[in-house]
């Protein structure tokens, strides 16, 4: 008995100490961009979820960029958010970041429903726009 304690005490201490610590838990979420900008992906984005995928929205705010429902796998629905946020990319045209989270579900999950939502940006909005043109960089020398 005394050599069966002995055994698990070193295991007990170290789970005690990792929760003593209060060590991060993992909490990944889908991050992905979209080549649109928001004025397009948003109600994209309401359509994709409330028709194409059948979730139930919950709260929806447009001006902060975040869409809160009820994502359906199996039987069960589990909460999720959808994050939109504005920015550009290099050659300064207006871009989407999408962030997915669906904590109860594995993480791919998240990642298909990000890419899901690019190819009906696509269905919906066509090719994203080319960049502008660059303008030529001055000579150096002159």
């Amino acid at each position: 008995m005394t050599r069966g304690v002995l055994r698990t005490a070193p295991l007990l201490a170290l789970m005690f100490v990792g929760l003593f610590l209060g060590l991060p838990t993992a909490q990944a979420r889908g991050v992905g961009t979209v080549p649109y900008p928001m004025a397009n992906v948003w109600p994209s984005a309401v359509r994709f979820l409330r028709i194409d995928r059948n979730c139930v929205i919950r709260e929806k705010d447009e001006a902060t960029g975040y869409i809160l429902f009820d994502y359906p796998e199996g039987q069960k629905l589990h909460k999720g958010s959808l994050e939109l946020i504005r920015t550009s990319d290099s050659d300064g045209r207006d871009i989407t970041r999408v962030v997915a989270s669906l904590p109860d579900l594995p993480h791919y999950i998240e990642q298909l429903l990000i890419d899901k939502l690019a190819v009906k940006l696509r269905e919906d909005h066509g090719s994203p726009a080319p960049p502008p043109p660059r303008k030529p960089a001055p000579d150096a020398g002159e």
